[in-house]
């Protein structure tokens, strides 16, 4: 239970220790601690989005071989891919941002117009007659090191290709032209 900090403040603490299991093992000059893993509820993880259920048929393309998002990506889905919200994502290594990425550029190329919607006729009217320079034809991907921009670059390319959308890496060691 809750006790008053020993230095009379009115702060409230409560003992924690190591989770139940916990070993320890006494060497020269070290302890080792291991921790049991903690137990994972598969029940209380969001639902998995099937994307063939919840994306038109053109954005639907740039998922191929990606039948479901994974719990962190179905989470954002609805920020992501159906309203042009701002987001920050900070997740751990491996857990799908980059695919949270896609949905935000599929959406955006999907609302400007750029790419049909199969389902919408008439949104891919949007932007007829404009240039490629105009507002919304671009997006950009900020990366922190070359080699994950060239990454991402290869991967965008791959996925984006079947929609008939170019990337292009820029880094601050290129020159800029309109070509």
């Amino acid at each position: 239970k809750s006790a008053l900090n020993p230095e009379g403040s009115k702060q409230y603490y409560e003992k924690t220790g190591l989770p139940a299991g916990t070993t320890r093992d006494y060497e020269d000059g070290y302890e080792v601690v291991n921790v049991p893993a903690k137990f994972r509820d598969e029940d209380s993880l969001r639902a998995r989005i099937v994307l063939k259920d919840s994306m038109d048929k053109t954005c639907i393309k740039g998922f191929t071989n990606i039948p479901t998002l994974n719990p962190m990506q179905s989470t954002v889905f609805k920020t992501a891919f159906k309203s042009q919200e701002n987001l920050l994502i900070c997740a751990p290594t491996g857990a799908g941002k980059t695919n949270v990425a896609m949905l935000t550029v599929l959406a955006h190329f999907r609302d400007k117009g750029v790419i049909k919607n199969e389902d919408d006729p008439y949104a891919a009217y949007a932007n007829v007659g404009s240039s490629e320079f105009e507002s919304g034809k671009k997006v950009i991907y900020i990366a922190p090191m070359k080699a994950l921009a060239q990454e991402v670059v290869e991967k965008f390319g791959k996925r984006l290709k079947p929609l008939k959308l170019k990337v292009a890496e820029l880094t601050g060691d290129m020159q800029l032209t309109k070509a």
